[in-house]
């Protein structure tokens, strides 16, 4: 390379240099630059390469200085580009700790309003539940008051019957025929209160499932006979009492005295509601098989609105006719044991028509 190639490539470089340095050091370049040139004038390369390896000094210095400075602008830069990252760091882990605190509110929100709604509806049923056993206390209630004023009615008037009757009889004046009046009237009455008193028993043995029962062959033409004979007999009616069928004979398997007493209980219904007329126990057999059994009065009837009460306990169709209201719902108990069914029939209107069911086989 000649000198004057060499020099215009440290001037290139000079110039691109210059650019970014200090006024000073541009100046100190000039002077070394033309003190160059007056030795190269002179031709002394002696004091010419000293010149040079001065601006080979200079160059240096100033490189290092330009080098440092972009390192240091760098530095910086990247400095300030890190803290934005931060920033923005810190932003999204705020953004995201708030959308966070935000889903948890929302969940506990909804969890507690599921809560307070099951806590509600806890609340409503409990309350139904209360309400309900208030409404079953009052009606226990209610129950028991009419139970105890019909059985003091109902006990009350064999009672006294007992007592005058017997009376009577120890008065010596009496003749034999009245005697044996009196004392008809006082094996009635005194049939009466037991039955009555059986009836109780009988309740509350069906409440504990406690009742027995006696299965076995029955001929239940022959047991609507005697019972129609037995209530003949004694009846407190002018209702004529009379049994229709078919058959002459029907055997079933049942319990002869539950199955007697049932047929007593609503034929005896029958004659306190039929003062004069006609009562008829009737004996069929259905279309699915079963043993049709029919007790129809011509008696005052039961209205429309109590017919479906009529066998519950302590109800009855009126509360005149001195009535403990527990004998239908014997009846209904029992039939329901021998797996049959009892009902009244709402089409018949010339007084009341009680219809139960019984299987033929158990």
């Amino acid at each position: 390379m000649s000198r004057q190639m060499l020099k215009y490539f440290f001037i290139l470089v000079f110039l691109t240099s210059s650019i970014c340095c200090f006024s000073n050091d541009t100046r100190a370049i000039n002077d070394v630059w033309n003190k160059v040139n007056v030795a190269e004038e002179k031709n002394d390369l002696k004091e010419a390469t000293i010149y040079y390896k001065q601006l080979n000094s200079l160059y240096d210095s100033l490189y290092n200085e330009i080098n440092s400075t972009q390192v240091v602008d760098l530095r910086r830069t990247y400095f300030i580009g890190d803290l934005e990252l931060e920033r923005q760091q810190q932003q999204a882990d705020v953004l995201r700790y708030i959308y966070l605190f935000l889903l948890l509110t929302i969940l506990f929100s909804v969890i507690g309003y599921l809560s307070l709604r099951w806590q509600k509806v806890r609340l409503l049923h409990t309350r139904m539940e209360l309400e309900e056993a208030k409404r079953k206390a009052e009606q226990s209630i209610y129950n028991k008051s009419v139970y105890l004023s019909n059985m003091s009615h109902e006990i009350r008037t064999p009672l006294n019957a007992l007592t005058g009757f017997s009376a009577i009889l120890s008065e010596p004046t009496v003749d034999s025929e009245m005697r044996n009046q009196c004392n008809n009237i006082i094996q009635f009455n005194a049939g009466l209160l037991l039955n009555l008193i059986n009836d109780v028993v009988d309740i509350s043995c069906m409440d504990t499932e406690r009742m027995s029962f006696q299965m076995k062959s029955c001929d239940v033409v022959a047991l609507c006979r005697n019972v129609i004979k037995t209530l003949d007999g004694i009846k407190h009616t002018q209702a004529e009492i009379t049994f229709v069928t078919s058959f002459e004979s029907l055997v079933i398997e049942t319990d002869e005295m539950r199955l007697q007493q049932m047929l007593i209980n609503l034929l005896v219904n029958a004659t306190k509601f039929t003062p004069e007329g006609v009562i008829t126990l009737e004996l069929n057999r259905s279309d699915s098989g079963t043993v049709l059994f029919t007790v129809t009065d011509t008696g005052c009837g039961i209205p429309a609105e109590l017919q479906k009460k009529v066998f519950d306990r302590f109800e009855t169709a009126t509360h005149h006719n001195g009535s403990a209201g527990i004998g239908l719902s014997l009846c209904k108990i029992i039939i329901n044991r021998l797996h049959g069914d009892i009902w009244i029939d709402s089409s018949y209107t010339n007084g009341t028509r009680f219809i139960f069911t019984h299987p033929v086989c158990q």
